[in-house]
Protein backbone atom coordinates (compact mmCIF):
# COMPACT_ATOMS: atom_id res chain seq x y z
CA UNK A 1 0.00 0.00 0.00
CA UNK A 2 1.39 4.02 -0.12
CA UNK A 3 3.85 3.19 3.25
CA UNK A 4 5.43 -0.14 4.23
CA UNK A 5 6.98 0.05 7.61
CA UNK A 6 10.05 -2.72 6.98
CA UNK A 7 12.07 -3.60 10.90
CA UNK A 8 15.07 -4.37 9.96
CA UNK A 9 18.48 -3.59 11.51
CA UNK A 10 21.83 -3.09 9.80
CA UNK A 11 23.49 -6.12 10.27
CA UNK A 12 26.29 -8.36 10.81
CA UNK A 13 27.11 -11.50 12.52
CA UNK A 14 28.52 -10.51 16.15
CA UNK A 15 32.04 -11.93 17.67
CA UNK A 16 30.12 -14.57 19.02
CA UNK A 17 29.72 -16.19 22.84
CA UNK A 18 31.52 -14.47 25.45
CA UNK A 19 34.15 -16.07 27.61
CA UNK A 20 33.15 -19.60 29.51
CA UNK A 21 30.11 -20.49 31.30
CA UNK A 22 30.27 -16.99 33.33
CA UNK A 23 31.06 -14.75 30.59
CA UNK A 24 34.58 -13.51 29.87
CA UNK A 25 36.84 -12.48 32.54
CA UNK A 26 39.17 -9.35 32.22
CA UNK A 27 42.91 -9.78 32.20
CA UNK A 28 43.55 -8.05 35.23
CA UNK A 29 41.03 -10.98 37.16
CA UNK A 30 42.78 -13.69 35.38
CA UNK A 31 46.01 -12.54 36.71
CA UNK A 32 44.99 -12.61 40.29
CA UNK A 33 43.42 -16.17 39.75
CA UNK A 34 46.90 -17.18 38.82
CA UNK A 35 48.45 -15.94 41.38
CA UNK A 36 46.23 -17.39 43.79
CA UNK A 37 46.50 -20.43 41.94
CA UNK A 38 50.58 -20.63 42.18
CA UNK A 39 49.87 -20.02 46.01
CA UNK A 40 47.15 -23.12 46.76
CA UNK A 41 50.08 -25.52 44.63
CA UNK A 42 52.92 -24.35 46.75
CA UNK A 43 50.63 -25.02 49.59
CA UNK A 44 49.57 -28.20 48.99
CA UNK A 45 53.12 -29.41 47.17
CA UNK A 46 53.61 -31.69 50.49
CA UNK A 47 50.43 -33.39 50.47
CA UNK A 48 49.03 -33.75 47.10
CA UNK A 49 52.19 -33.23 44.60
CA UNK A 50 52.73 -30.85 41.96
CA UNK A 51 50.55 -29.40 39.71
CA UNK A 52 50.31 -27.78 36.38
CA UNK A 53 49.85 -24.35 35.60
CA UNK A 54 47.19 -25.14 32.94
CA UNK A 55 45.39 -26.54 36.59
CA UNK A 56 45.27 -23.35 38.40
CA UNK A 57 44.36 -20.82 35.96
CA UNK A 58 41.46 -22.46 34.10
CA UNK A 59 39.52 -22.12 37.04
CA UNK A 60 35.88 -20.05 35.98
CA UNK A 61 35.01 -16.93 38.01
CA UNK A 62 33.19 -17.17 41.63
CA UNK A 63 29.96 -17.65 41.66
CA UNK A 64 27.78 -14.24 43.94
CA UNK A 65 27.63 -15.32 46.83
CA UNK A 66 24.29 -16.45 48.27
CA UNK A 67 21.64 -19.55 46.86
CA UNK A 68 18.32 -19.46 45.28
CA UNK A 69 17.14 -20.36 48.81
CA UNK A 70 17.88 -17.63 50.57
CA UNK A 71 16.04 -15.49 48.76
CA UNK A 72 13.14 -17.64 46.73
CA UNK A 73 10.63 -18.84 49.27
CA UNK A 74 9.27 -22.13 48.48
CA UNK A 75 5.40 -20.98 47.69
CA UNK A 76 6.87 -18.90 44.55
CA UNK A 77 5.82 -19.31 41.21
CA UNK A 78 7.86 -20.47 38.41
CA UNK A 79 7.53 -21.10 35.03
CA UNK A 80 10.48 -22.44 32.93
CA UNK A 81 11.27 -21.49 29.30
CA UNK A 82 14.28 -20.02 27.74
CA UNK A 83 14.85 -19.23 31.47
CA UNK A 84 13.18 -19.30 34.54
CA UNK A 85 10.72 -16.79 35.42
CA UNK A 86 9.77 -16.49 39.21
CA UNK A 87 7.13 -13.97 40.67
CA UNK A 88 7.18 -13.13 44.33
CA UNK A 89 5.73 -10.99 46.10
CA UNK A 90 5.19 -8.45 42.99
CA UNK A 91 8.48 -8.72 42.38
CA UNK A 92 9.93 -10.78 38.76
CA UNK A 93 13.22 -12.82 39.09
CA UNK A 94 15.25 -14.43 36.09
CA UNK A 95 16.97 -17.64 36.70
CA UNK A 96 19.27 -16.97 33.91
CA UNK A 97 21.79 -20.47 32.85
CA UNK A 98 25.31 -19.93 31.97
CA UNK A 99 24.99 -21.20 29.06
CA UNK A 100 23.21 -18.46 27.82
CA UNK A 101 26.15 -15.94 28.20
CA UNK A 102 27.51 -14.52 25.42
CA UNK A 103 24.37 -15.58 22.97
CA UNK A 104 23.02 -13.14 20.31
CA UNK A 105 19.01 -12.28 21.18
CA UNK A 106 17.38 -10.31 19.70
CA UNK A 107 14.29 -7.38 21.89
CA UNK A 108 11.74 -6.39 20.33
CA UNK A 109 8.96 -4.45 21.52
CA UNK A 110 5.31 -3.43 20.48
CA UNK A 111 2.31 -2.15 21.87
CA UNK A 112 -0.70 -4.35 22.74
CA UNK A 113 -2.86 -1.68 23.98
CA UNK A 114 -2.67 2.15 22.50
CA UNK A 115 -3.41 4.87 24.62
CA UNK A 116 -6.53 6.26 23.47
CA UNK A 117 -6.81 9.53 21.16
CA UNK A 118 -3.18 9.85 21.01
CA UNK A 119 -2.36 8.33 17.46
CA UNK A 120 -0.25 10.10 14.61
CA UNK A 121 -1.39 9.63 11.54
CA UNK A 122 -0.01 5.99 11.01
CA UNK A 123 1.05 5.10 14.23
CA UNK A 124 -0.09 4.42 17.86
CA UNK A 125 -2.37 1.56 17.30
CA UNK A 126 -1.86 -1.61 18.90
CA UNK A 127 0.38 -4.27 17.26
CA UNK A 128 2.85 -1.29 16.29
CA UNK A 129 6.43 -1.58 16.64
CA UNK A 130 8.20 0.77 19.33
CA UNK A 131 12.03 -1.08 18.87
CA UNK A 132 13.84 -3.36 18.47
CA UNK A 133 17.83 -4.18 19.97
CA UNK A 134 20.55 -6.59 19.26
CA UNK A 135 21.95 -7.83 23.01
CA UNK A 136 24.48 -10.24 24.38
CA UNK A 137 24.18 -11.16 28.56
CA UNK A 138 27.78 -11.28 29.95
CA UNK A 139 28.45 -11.87 33.91
CA UNK A 140 31.08 -9.11 35.06
CA UNK A 141 34.84 -9.59 35.88
CA UNK A 142 34.13 -9.72 39.69
CA UNK A 143 31.14 -12.01 39.49
CA UNK A 144 28.79 -10.13 41.45
CA UNK A 145 26.58 -8.42 38.48
CA UNK A 146 24.89 -9.12 34.97
CA UNK A 147 25.37 -6.94 31.95
CA UNK A 148 23.21 -6.55 29.19
CA UNK A 149 25.15 -4.92 26.21
CA UNK A 150 23.34 -3.47 23.10
CA UNK A 151 25.23 -5.01 20.12
CA UNK A 152 26.07 -2.60 17.09
CA UNK A 153 27.09 -4.93 14.23
CA UNK A 154 27.36 -2.13 11.51
CA UNK A 155 30.81 -2.45 11.45
CA UNK A 156 31.57 -6.14 12.77
CA UNK A 157 33.65 -8.20 10.20
CA UNK A 158 32.06 -11.62 9.71
CA UNK A 159 35.16 -13.36 9.20
CA UNK A 160 36.75 -13.98 12.66
CA UNK A 161 39.80 -15.31 11.42
CA UNK A 162 40.73 -11.98 9.26
CA UNK A 163 43.81 -9.74 9.03
CA UNK A 164 41.22 -6.73 10.38
CA UNK A 165 39.09 -8.62 12.84
CA UNK A 166 40.83 -7.90 16.21
CA UNK A 167 41.65 -4.38 14.73
CA UNK A 168 37.61 -3.82 14.40
CA UNK A 169 36.48 -5.58 17.30
CA UNK A 170 38.97 -3.04 19.47
CA UNK A 171 37.42 0.19 18.18
CA UNK A 172 33.98 -1.27 18.46
CA UNK A 173 33.16 -2.14 22.39
CA UNK A 174 29.39 -2.73 22.80
CA UNK A 175 27.70 -0.33 25.32
CA UNK A 176 26.56 -1.88 28.69
CA UNK A 177 22.90 -0.46 28.86
CA UNK A 178 21.56 -2.49 32.01
CA UNK A 179 23.28 -4.41 34.98
CA UNK A 180 21.26 -6.65 37.42
CA UNK A 181 23.15 -7.20 40.83
CA UNK A 182 23.67 -10.92 41.05
CA UNK A 183 21.31 -12.48 44.08
CA UNK A 184 22.88 -15.96 43.94
CA UNK A 185 22.97 -18.77 42.14
CA UNK A 186 21.31 -22.70 42.14
CA UNK A 187 22.93 -26.01 44.01
CA UNK A 188 24.86 -26.79 40.51
CA UNK A 189 26.47 -23.37 40.31
CA UNK A 190 25.47 -22.74 36.62
CA UNK A 191 22.22 -20.01 36.72
CA UNK A 192 22.31 -16.64 37.65
CA UNK A 193 19.60 -15.04 40.03
CA UNK A 194 18.55 -11.73 39.18
CA UNK A 195 16.00 -9.00 40.24
CA UNK A 196 14.19 -7.93 36.92
CA UNK A 197 11.24 -6.32 38.31
CA UNK A 198 12.61 -2.67 37.78
CA UNK A 199 13.52 -4.00 33.90
CA UNK A 200 10.53 -5.01 33.07
CA UNK A 201 8.29 -2.74 34.36
CA UNK A 202 10.02 0.02 33.64
CA UNK A 203 10.95 2.99 30.72
CA UNK A 204 14.01 2.06 29.17
CA UNK A 205 15.13 2.02 25.54
CA UNK A 206 15.78 -1.42 25.66
CA UNK A 207 12.45 -2.43 26.53
CA UNK A 208 10.24 0.55 25.16
CA UNK A 209 9.89 3.33 23.22
CA UNK A 210 12.65 3.85 21.07
CA UNK A 211 13.34 7.90 21.02
CA UNK A 212 12.11 8.29 17.29
CA UNK A 213 9.12 6.57 18.42
CA UNK A 214 8.45 8.90 21.55
CA UNK A 215 9.29 11.92 19.71
CA UNK A 216 6.95 10.90 17.17
CA UNK A 217 3.92 10.65 19.81
CA UNK A 218 4.93 13.38 21.87
CA UNK A 219 6.02 11.03 24.75
CA UNK A 220 7.01 12.81 27.69
CA UNK A 221 7.59 11.71 31.22
CA UNK A 222 7.26 8.22 32.82
CA UNK A 223 5.23 8.22 35.72
CA UNK A 224 6.32 5.25 37.89
CA UNK A 225 3.94 5.88 40.27
CA UNK A 226 0.74 5.00 37.41
CA UNK A 227 2.73 2.24 36.12
CA UNK A 228 2.46 -1.87 36.95
CA UNK A 229 3.30 -5.15 35.42
CA UNK A 230 0.91 -7.14 33.70
CA UNK A 231 2.96 -10.19 33.58
CA UNK A 232 5.95 -12.13 32.14
CA UNK A 233 5.22 -15.45 30.24
CA UNK A 234 8.82 -17.69 29.46
CA UNK A 235 8.72 -19.74 26.37
CA UNK A 236 11.49 -22.01 24.84
CA UNK A 237 12.93 -19.69 22.97
CA UNK A 238 11.69 -16.46 24.05
CA UNK A 239 10.13 -14.54 27.07
CA UNK A 240 7.29 -12.29 26.68
CA UNK A 241 6.97 -9.71 29.37
CA UNK A 242 3.93 -7.07 29.43
CA UNK A 243 3.57 -3.94 31.33
CA UNK A 244 1.49 -0.88 31.43
CA UNK A 245 3.41 2.47 31.34
CA UNK A 246 1.88 5.78 32.02
CA UNK A 247 3.28 9.09 30.68
CA UNK A 248 2.81 12.69 29.96
CA UNK A 249 1.81 14.09 26.76
CA UNK A 250 2.84 16.86 25.34
CA UNK A 251 0.62 17.52 22.46
CA UNK A 252 2.59 19.96 19.44
CA UNK A 253 0.74 22.97 18.56
CA UNK A 254 0.52 24.82 15.27
CA UNK A 255 0.13 28.37 16.76
CA UNK A 256 2.19 30.55 17.96
CA UNK A 257 2.80 31.30 21.53
CA UNK A 258 0.16 28.29 22.35
CA UNK A 259 1.14 25.62 25.02
CA UNK A 260 -1.58 22.72 25.14
CA UNK A 261 -1.86 21.40 28.92
CA UNK A 262 0.16 17.79 29.33
CA UNK A 263 -1.60 15.07 28.42
CA UNK A 264 -1.82 11.66 30.62
CA UNK A 265 -1.23 8.63 28.36
CA UNK A 266 -1.37 4.87 29.32
CA UNK A 267 -0.12 2.12 26.79
CA UNK A 268 0.43 -1.22 27.33
CA UNK A 269 3.73 -2.51 25.74
CA UNK A 270 4.72 -5.92 25.00
CA UNK A 271 8.54 -6.52 24.90
CA UNK A 272 9.82 -10.04 23.11
CA UNK A 273 13.25 -11.60 24.38
CA UNK A 274 14.35 -13.57 21.20
CA UNK A 275 17.41 -16.03 21.28
CA UNK A 276 18.31 -16.13 17.97
CA UNK A 277 20.16 -18.89 16.22
CA UNK A 278 22.97 -20.61 17.40
CA UNK A 279 24.08 -21.38 14.32
CA UNK A 280 22.93 -18.11 11.66
CA UNK A 281 21.08 -18.75 8.78
CA UNK A 282 24.03 -18.60 5.24
CA UNK A 283 23.03 -15.18 4.19
CA UNK A 284 22.61 -14.52 0.52
CA UNK A 285 23.95 -11.57 -1.01
CA UNK A 286 21.58 -8.67 -2.40
CA UNK A 287 21.16 -8.07 -6.10
CA UNK A 288 19.89 -5.21 -7.38
CA UNK A 289 18.14 -6.62 -10.30
CA UNK A 290 15.49 -8.59 -7.99
CA UNK A 291 13.50 -6.83 -5.42
CA UNK A 292 14.54 -7.67 -1.99
CA UNK A 293 14.69 -6.03 1.34
CA UNK A 294 18.46 -6.09 2.92
CA UNK A 295 20.47 -5.73 6.25
CA UNK A 296 23.65 -3.88 5.58
CA UNK A 297 27.18 -4.04 7.04
CA UNK A 298 30.40 -2.88 6.70
CA UNK A 299 32.99 -5.30 5.97
CA UNK A 300 36.76 -4.55 6.26
CA UNK A 301 38.75 -7.54 4.60
CA UNK A 302 36.43 -8.10 1.52
CA UNK A 303 37.82 -5.16 -0.24
CA UNK A 304 41.75 -5.39 -0.50
CA UNK A 305 42.28 -1.26 -1.17
CA UNK A 306 39.60 -0.58 1.30
CA UNK A 307 35.59 -1.32 2.49
CA UNK A 308 32.79 -2.80 1.12
CA UNK A 309 29.56 -2.52 1.93
CA UNK A 310 27.79 -6.15 2.02
CA UNK A 311 24.16 -6.20 1.58
CA UNK A 312 22.13 -9.63 2.81
CA UNK A 313 18.69 -9.86 1.73
CA UNK A 314 15.94 -10.60 4.19
CA UNK A 315 13.94 -14.28 4.12
CA UNK A 316 12.60 -16.95 5.94
CA UNK A 317 14.88 -19.94 6.85
CA UNK A 318 13.29 -22.46 4.24
CA UNK A 319 14.85 -25.91 4.32
CA UNK A 320 13.95 -28.62 3.09
CA UNK A 321 14.02 -31.65 5.92
CA UNK A 322 17.11 -34.03 6.33
CA UNK A 323 15.73 -36.76 4.46
CA UNK A 324 14.28 -35.17 1.87
CA UNK A 325 17.25 -33.60 0.95
CA UNK A 326 18.17 -36.25 -1.77
CA UNK A 327 14.73 -35.26 -2.96
CA UNK A 328 15.08 -31.39 -3.59
CA UNK A 329 18.09 -32.07 -5.34
CA UNK A 330 16.63 -34.06 -7.89
CA UNK A 331 13.97 -31.45 -8.41
CA UNK A 332 10.84 -32.66 -6.30
CA UNK A 333 8.77 -30.73 -4.27
CA UNK A 334 9.25 -31.22 -0.82
CA UNK A 335 7.62 -29.52 2.28
CA UNK A 336 10.05 -27.36 4.01
CA UNK A 337 11.39 -28.48 7.72
CA UNK A 338 9.37 -25.49 9.19
CA UNK A 339 6.90 -23.60 6.99
CA UNK A 340 5.89 -19.89 7.58
CA UNK A 341 2.57 -19.75 8.79
CA UNK A 342 0.32 -16.71 9.65
CA UNK A 343 -2.63 -16.77 12.30
CA UNK A 344 -5.61 -14.25 11.87
CA UNK A 345 -6.02 -12.18 14.60
CA UNK A 346 -8.84 -13.21 16.91
CA UNK A 347 -10.74 -9.56 16.63
CA UNK A 348 -10.97 -9.66 12.50
CA UNK A 349 -14.28 -9.51 11.93
CA UNK A 350 -15.44 -13.29 10.70
CA UNK A 351 -16.65 -12.81 7.62
CA UNK A 352 -13.21 -11.51 6.00
CA UNK A 353 -11.09 -13.88 7.80
CA UNK A 354 -11.02 -16.98 4.45
CA UNK A 355 -10.29 -13.72 2.58
CA UNK A 356 -7.18 -12.98 4.34
CA UNK A 357 -6.04 -16.38 4.87
CA UNK A 358 -6.67 -17.06 0.81
CA UNK A 359 -4.42 -13.90 0.49
CA UNK A 360 -1.08 -15.92 2.41
CA UNK A 361 -1.83 -18.92 0.78
CA UNK A 362 -1.73 -17.67 -2.88
CA UNK A 363 1.85 -17.37 -2.45
CA UNK A 364 2.08 -21.08 -2.43
CA UNK A 365 2.38 -21.33 -5.95
CA UNK A 366 5.09 -19.25 -5.86
CA UNK A 367 7.07 -21.17 -3.80
CA UNK A 368 6.45 -24.18 -5.29
CA UNK A 369 8.58 -22.74 -8.25
CA UNK A 370 11.66 -22.49 -5.20
CA UNK A 371 11.03 -26.26 -4.87
CA UNK A 372 8.65 -26.20 -2.09
CA UNK A 373 5.26 -27.50 -1.48
CA UNK A 374 2.97 -26.05 1.21
CA UNK A 375 5.49 -23.48 2.29
CA UNK A 376 3.52 -21.02 3.51
CA UNK A 377 -0.26 -21.17 4.71
CA UNK A 378 -2.73 -18.86 6.69
CA UNK A 379 -4.46 -20.18 9.67
CA UNK A 380 -7.62 -19.37 12.23
CA UNK A 381 -5.55 -18.21 15.73
CA UNK A 382 -6.40 -20.95 18.17
CA UNK A 383 -8.66 -19.68 20.76
CA UNK A 384 -8.09 -20.19 24.52
CA UNK A 385 -9.46 -23.42 24.90
CA UNK A 386 -7.36 -24.81 22.11
CA UNK A 387 -4.60 -23.83 23.36
CA UNK A 388 -3.97 -21.27 26.12
CA UNK A 389 -0.44 -20.88 25.56
CA UNK A 390 -1.07 -19.03 22.16
CA UNK A 391 -0.40 -14.69 22.21
CA UNK A 392 -0.71 -12.28 19.57
CA UNK A 393 2.47 -10.72 21.35
CA UNK A 394 4.43 -14.21 21.05
CA UNK A 395 7.89 -13.40 18.80
CA UNK A 396 7.18 -16.99 17.77
CA UNK A 397 3.89 -16.53 16.11
CA UNK A 398 3.29 -14.09 12.90
CA UNK A 399 -0.02 -13.12 12.44
CA UNK A 400 -2.17 -10.37 10.37
CA UNK A 401 -3.39 -7.92 13.14
CA UNK A 402 -6.66 -6.08 12.96
CA UNK A 403 -6.61 -2.24 13.63
CA UNK A 404 -10.05 -0.63 14.33
CA UNK A 405 -8.54 2.56 12.03
CA UNK A 406 -9.59 5.31 10.12
CA UNK A 407 -6.17 4.54 8.15
CA UNK A 408 -6.89 3.96 5.07
CA UNK A 409 -4.37 1.68 4.75
CA UNK A 410 -1.94 -1.97 4.89
CA UNK A 411 1.28 -2.03 5.98
CA UNK A 412 3.65 -5.33 5.91
CA UNK A 413 6.69 -5.29 8.09
CA UNK A 414 8.51 -8.05 9.32
CA UNK A 415 11.68 -8.57 12.03
CA UNK A 416 14.88 -10.08 10.88
CA UNK A 417 18.04 -11.23 12.53
CA UNK A 418 20.43 -8.47 11.84
CA UNK A 419 23.57 -11.05 11.69
CA UNK A 420 22.19 -12.35 8.68
CA UNK A 421 18.73 -11.30 7.12
CA UNK A 422 16.88 -14.32 8.57
CA UNK A 423 13.07 -13.02 8.56
CA UNK A 424 11.92 -14.51 12.36
CA UNK A 425 8.26 -13.15 12.49
CA UNK A 426 5.87 -10.54 11.22
CA UNK A 427 3.02 -8.72 12.12
CA UNK A 428 1.08 -7.12 9.15
CA UNK A 429 -1.09 -4.46 9.85
CA UNK A 430 -4.17 -4.67 8.58
CA UNK A 431 -6.66 -1.08 9.12
CA UNK A 432 -10.34 -1.13 8.98
CA UNK A 433 -10.46 1.49 6.89
CA UNK A 434 -8.77 0.11 3.91
CA UNK A 435 -11.84 -1.01 2.61
CA UNK A 436 -13.12 2.35 1.78
CA UNK A 437 -9.87 2.95 -0.47
CA UNK A 438 -10.73 -0.26 -1.80
CA UNK A 439 -14.23 0.12 -2.29
CA UNK A 440 -13.51 3.54 -4.31
CA UNK A 441 -10.37 2.25 -6.42
CA UNK A 442 -12.41 -0.28 -7.43
CA UNK A 443 -15.94 1.68 -7.99
CA UNK A 444 -13.66 4.74 -10.39
CA UNK A 445 -11.58 1.83 -11.86
CA UNK A 446 -13.40 -1.44 -12.68
CA UNK A 447 -17.35 -0.45 -12.60
CA UNK A 448 -17.45 0.05 -16.05
CA UNK A 449 -16.37 -3.96 -17.01
CA UNK A 450 -17.77 -4.84 -13.68
CA UNK A 451 -21.68 -4.11 -12.45
CA UNK A 452 -21.22 -4.80 -9.17
CA UNK A 453 -19.05 -2.01 -8.97
CA UNK A 454 -22.15 0.08 -9.71
CA UNK A 455 -23.21 1.31 -6.30
CA UNK A 456 -21.81 2.28 -2.78
CA UNK A 457 -22.05 -0.49 -0.60
CA UNK A 458 -20.04 -3.56 -2.23
CA UNK A 459 -21.65 -7.21 -1.92
CA UNK A 460 -19.62 -9.28 1.11
CA UNK A 461 -18.46 -11.41 -2.35
CA UNK A 462 -16.28 -8.49 -3.75
CA UNK A 463 -15.22 -7.02 -0.88
CA UNK A 464 -13.46 -9.87 -0.23
CA UNK A 465 -11.91 -10.31 -3.00
CA UNK A 466 -10.35 -7.35 -3.01
CA UNK A 467 -9.23 -7.85 1.13
CA UNK A 468 -7.42 -10.63 -0.59
CA UNK A 469 -5.48 -8.70 -3.34
CA UNK A 470 -4.19 -6.65 -0.20
CA UNK A 471 -3.51 -9.54 1.76
CA UNK A 472 -1.53 -11.06 -0.77
CA UNK A 473 0.24 -7.95 -1.11
CA UNK A 474 1.41 -7.28 1.93
CA UNK A 475 2.40 -10.95 2.63
CA UNK A 476 4.81 -10.51 -0.67
CA UNK A 477 6.67 -7.41 1.58
CA UNK A 478 6.86 -9.97 4.82
CA UNK A 479 8.32 -12.27 2.35
CA UNK A 480 11.15 -9.67 1.26
CA UNK A 481 9.99 -8.27 -1.22
CA UNK A 482 10.28 -4.79 -2.46
CA UNK A 483 7.28 -2.57 -4.88
CA UNK A 484 8.32 -3.73 -8.17
CA UNK A 485 7.27 -1.03 -10.92
CA UNK A 486 9.25 -2.81 -13.76
CA UNK A 487 8.22 -5.49 -14.59
CA UNK A 488 4.26 -4.48 -15.77
CA UNK A 489 5.10 -1.43 -17.80
CA UNK A 490 6.45 -4.33 -20.26
CA UNK A 491 2.70 -5.47 -20.75
CA UNK A 492 1.20 -3.95 -24.39
CA UNK A 493 -1.90 -1.79 -24.07
CA UNK A 494 -4.36 -3.74 -26.04
CA UNK A 495 -3.64 -7.35 -24.08
CA UNK A 496 -5.23 -5.57 -21.33
CA UNK A 497 -8.01 -6.07 -23.06
CA UNK A 498 -7.65 -9.50 -24.18
CA UNK A 499 -9.20 -12.57 -22.37
CA UNK A 500 -7.25 -14.82 -23.01
CA UNK A 501 -4.20 -12.91 -22.23
CA UNK A 502 -5.08 -12.11 -18.92
CA UNK A 503 -6.40 -15.56 -17.92
CA UNK A 504 -2.47 -16.61 -18.68
CA UNK A 505 -0.85 -13.44 -17.51
CA UNK A 506 -2.93 -10.92 -15.56
CA UNK A 507 -3.22 -7.46 -16.09
CA UNK A 508 0.15 -7.09 -14.11
CA UNK A 509 3.25 -8.90 -13.77
CA UNK A 510 3.87 -8.43 -10.00
CA UNK A 511 1.27 -7.80 -7.24
CA UNK A 512 3.90 -5.81 -5.50
CA UNK A 513 3.29 -3.22 -8.18
CA UNK A 514 0.66 -0.60 -7.96
CA UNK A 515 -1.21 -1.05 -11.17
CA UNK A 516 -4.26 -1.38 -9.24
CA UNK A 517 -7.26 -2.84 -11.00
CA UNK A 518 -7.14 -3.29 -14.65
CA UNK A 519 -9.30 0.54 -16.11
CA UNK A 520 -7.89 -0.45 -19.38
CA UNK A 521 -10.73 -3.38 -20.29
CA UNK A 522 -13.86 -2.19 -21.56
CA UNK A 523 -17.42 -3.38 -20.97
CA UNK A 524 -17.41 -4.88 -24.62
CA UNK A 525 -14.69 -7.00 -24.04
CA UNK A 526 -16.48 -9.33 -21.67
CA UNK A 527 -13.63 -9.51 -19.37
CA UNK A 528 -14.68 -11.58 -16.36
CA UNK A 529 -14.44 -9.49 -12.45
CA UNK A 530 -11.34 -11.90 -11.39
CA UNK A 531 -8.92 -10.53 -14.58
CA UNK A 532 -9.94 -7.38 -13.23
CA UNK A 533 -8.00 -7.62 -10.15
CA UNK A 534 -4.05 -7.55 -9.77
CA UNK A 535 -2.66 -12.02 -8.69
CA UNK A 536 0.55 -13.29 -8.02
CA UNK A 537 2.84 -13.61 -11.59
CA UNK A 538 5.92 -14.11 -13.13
CA UNK A 539 8.05 -11.70 -11.80
CA UNK A 540 7.07 -12.82 -8.29
CA UNK A 541 7.27 -16.42 -9.09
CA UNK A 542 10.55 -15.68 -10.02
CA UNK A 543 12.07 -13.46 -7.49
CA UNK A 544 10.47 -16.23 -4.75
CA UNK A 545 12.84 -18.96 -6.85
CA UNK A 546 15.83 -16.62 -6.89
CA UNK A 547 15.39 -15.67 -3.23
CA UNK A 548 14.23 -19.26 -1.86
CA UNK A 549 15.98 -21.72 -3.90
CA UNK A 550 18.29 -23.71 -1.94
CA UNK A 551 21.66 -25.07 -2.59
CA UNK A 552 23.05 -27.43 -0.41
CA UNK A 553 26.01 -27.98 -2.08
CA UNK A 554 27.36 -24.17 -2.08
CA UNK A 555 27.92 -23.51 1.35
CA UNK A 556 28.91 -19.86 1.50
CA UNK A 557 27.58 -17.11 0.12
CA UNK A 558 30.43 -15.72 -2.33
CA UNK A 559 29.49 -19.67 -3.94
CA UNK A 560 26.06 -19.26 -4.71
CA UNK A 561 26.44 -15.75 -6.05
CA UNK A 562 28.17 -16.66 -9.57
CA UNK A 563 24.87 -19.08 -9.92
CA UNK A 564 22.62 -16.87 -8.74
CA UNK A 565 24.04 -14.37 -11.23
CA UNK A 566 23.28 -16.45 -14.24
CA UNK A 567 20.40 -16.89 -13.44
CA UNK A 568 19.67 -13.38 -13.62
CA UNK A 569 21.29 -13.18 -16.66
CA UNK A 570 18.96 -15.84 -18.26
CA UNK A 571 15.87 -14.89 -16.97
CA UNK A 572 16.01 -10.75 -17.42
CA UNK A 573 15.77 -11.97 -21.24
CA UNK A 574 12.42 -11.92 -20.36
CA UNK A 575 10.86 -8.27 -19.71
CA UNK A 576 8.25 -9.43 -17.39
CA UNK A 577 10.74 -10.70 -14.80
CA UNK A 578 12.18 -7.22 -14.35
CA UNK A 579 12.53 -5.00 -11.44
CA UNK A 580 12.14 -1.55 -11.25
CA UNK A 581 11.73 1.42 -8.57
Amino acid sequence: MNKIWIVALAAMIGTGPLGAAYGAESSAKAKTEQTAGRKAVKAKKSKRGKKSAADTTAKKPAPAKGSIEAVIKPGAKRTDGLFTVIEQEGKYYFLIPASLMGRDMLVVNRISKAAADMRQGFFGYAGDPIGENMIRLRQSPDGKKLFIENVSTREMPRDTAGDMYQAVVRSNMQPIVTSFEIKGTNKAKDSLLVDATDFIGGDTELTGFDNAYKLNLNIGGFQKDKSYIVGVKAFPENIEMKSARSYVITPKSSFPGYKPSPMPATYEINSSLILLPETPMQPRYFDPRVGFFTNDYIDYDKNPQGIKDIRMITRWRLEPKPEDMEAYKRGELVEPAKPIVFYIDPATPKKWVPYLIAGVNDWQAAFEQAGFKNAIVGKVAPTPEEDSTWSLEDARYSAIVYMPSNVANAMGPHVSDPRTGEILESHIHWYHNVMQLLRNWYMIQAAPSDTGARKMVFDDALMGDLIRFVSSHEVGHTLGLRHNYGSSAMTPVDSLRSASFLEKNGHTASIMDYARFNYVAQPEDHIRRELLYPRIGDYDKWAIEWGYRRFPDLTTPEAEADTLNKWIIARLQNPRLWFGT
